[in-house]
């Protein structure tokens, strides 16, 4: 699947506000992201959680709700709904690039 460089503009944008930058550094480094590409061609990207390798096609809900819940803890500073958006700001600039 193939998008514009708008429509990946475009998705970004809605996470302008309400995110932490600072948090969104702490998951880029301690929640690795990487691709594999399959002997038929496709490429699918993963993700480090819990020590374990987790798709991220089909599986944002539960990665949302998996890394917020293991951060609430140290980061109450910033409130649940702005952990759970940098999360998935997070989430969909892996996916889109």
């Amino acid at each position: 699947m193939r998008i514009t460089e708008q429509e990946k503009k475009d998705i970004l944008k809605k996470y302008e506000d309400n995110t932490s930058d600072e948090l969104l550094t702490h998951l880029k480094r301690h929640y690795p992201a990487h691709e594999e590409t399959t002997s038929w061609g496709k490429t699918i990207k993963f993700i480090k959680v819990d020590d374990k390798v987790r798709p991220l096609a089909s599986n944002k809900k539960y990665l949302v709700n998996k890394i917020s819940s293991l951060l609430e803890d140290s980061w109450i500073g910033l409130g649940i709904p702005t952990i759970r958006r940098t999360v998935k700001k997070y989430l969909d600039g892996i996916t889109l690039f």
